[in-house]
């Protein structure tokens, strides 16, 4: 089998299509009298063979209902009593993805084929691999791995047969997430840090909290945008950490912000208010870097496990928010006593 084109796949329903070509080779003496006195070999169309001569019956098993259309195919009989049968199709092929660790995942594309009406004691496939193989720049979202042919015995129950499979293995490329996810959701992360840099009055209570939340609103929508793509039953992965801390952050940043208002212009301490505004300023991007670090690095570069840097990603988070809570409560008890001893002078 040889891989000649490939247009994509879609994870959420389980399938990916490509345009192939399939060789079948095998010997069979009784059609050497259909070959002409003079000539080495006769071809024919595949149709009008089928009716002449004893076909295995070879197909992709694992093609989706109906979505197997072949564009060419030829069969050709030597007068050694070889038979070849060619043929070129269009086939979407189902395929059970592995999205734990979408979307840096990589995938065994595999093309299956088995004879159709005969069993194991009957046709038994072997992989030819000169007449295999692939194109290496016709993956688009994907980056090409290696190849591999194979033929193996399949015992499902009453039915062993004798399989073959051509199987791709790509990584999936970031350049598309980076641009339709990564990008705006940091750029939306960002936009969300400006509420600190707000004046403190009357007329920007709203402003300040509008921005915050609507930044998150925003990035809802992107991470629906982003899971969109995926099965409803896909498992927990690297997007939906990323998602999920990126959320986390943003809630952060609006509880910051309603907690320094609060000190501001409910209980009047204008030194506590303003400084949660300003350490937040660094405090927010401090925290996003290091998060995002944590879940981009261990997944791109297979750092750490996904489990692990649940764990870490979480803990972190907790650790530098219970860090800048204690040191803020300090600092409003330095900040009264400061007050009393002014008083007192």
């Amino acid at each position: 089998m040889r891989a000649m084109n490939f247009f994509g796949d879609d994870l959420k329903h389980h399938r990916f299509t490509v345009d192939m070509v399939m060789s079948v080779r095998w010997k069979d003496e009784r059609v050497i009298k259909m070959v002409p006195k003079g000539l080495d070999k006769v071809s024919m169309a595949w149709s009008a063979a089928e009716e002449l001569i004893w076909m295995p019956g070879i197909v992709v098993s694992n093609r989706d209902i109906e979505k197997y259309e072949i564009v060419s195919s030829s069969v050709t009989i030597y007068r050694t009593g070889e038979v070849v049968r060619v043929e070129r199709a269009n086939t979407r092929v189902m395929k059970k993805f592995d999205l734990a660790a979408y979307p840096f995942d990589t995938q065994d594309l595999a093309i299956n084929i088995a004879s159709s009406k005969y069993m194991l004691d009957e046709v038994v496939l072997v992989p030819d691999e000169k007449s295999s193989g692939v194109y290496e720049n016709i993956w688009g979202l994907y980056n090409f791995k290696k190849w591999r042919t194979e033929s193996y015995e399949a015992f499902d129950g009453e039915l062993v047969k004798s399989r073959g499979a051509l199987v791709v293995t790509v990584e999936r490329s970031l350049e598309k997430y980076s641009q339709d996810h990564l990008l705006p959701a940091s750029i939306v992360l960002m936009i969300s840090w400006a509420v600190f840099y707000f004046p403190y009055a009357n007329p920007f209570i709203t402003p300040r909290l509008a921005l915050s939340v609507l930044a998150l609103l925003t990035f809802t929508a992107l991470m629906v945008k982003s899971a969109d793509c995926l099965p409803g039953a896909a498992p927990f992965n690297w997007n939906d950490l990323f998602n999920q801390q990126i959320q986390s952050l943003m809630f952060v940043t609006i509880v910051v912000n309603i907690s320094s208002e609060i000190a501001f212009h409910t209980f009047h301490k204008e030194k506590t208010a303003r400084g949660l505004n300003h350490e937040a300023k660094i405090l927010m991007p401090l925290m996003s870097v290091i998060t995002i670090l944590i879940i981009l690095g261990g997944g791109a570069n297979h750092w750490m496990t996904l489990s692990t840097a649940t764990t870490l990603s979480k803990i972190v988070l907790a650790l530098l928010v219970a860090c800048y809570a204690g040191y803020t409560v300090l600092s409003v008890m330095f900040h009264e006593e400061d007050d009393k001893g002014d008083e007192k002078k």
